[in-house]
């Protein structure tokens, strides 16, 4: 099965600035946010590449570039 990772940015009512969302399908893998006091923070989630070759490479470089997209932001 083949996994798509989409990115959204969220205004969550716990926070007091807007986070970048990371899903690969469905399940939330990561989050990246910048609040007052704390500075800018990557939250890892889940991790599950069965192997760094083939496909869990190519997630790999997909998860890093949507990362830094969420950065640039």
């Amino acid at each position: 099965m083949k996994s798509t990772l989409m990115a959204q940015i969220a205004s969550l009512p716990d926070r007091e600035n807007v986070v970048y969302e990371i899903f690969s399908g469905t399940n939330q893998v990561a989050e990246i946010s910048n609040e007052p006091g704390i500075g800018l923070r990557i939250e890892i989630f889940t991790w599950r590449v069965k192997r760094v070759t083939g496909t869990g490479k190519i997630w790999i470089e997909g998860f890093l570039s949507t990362i830094s997209q969420g950065l640039a932001a």
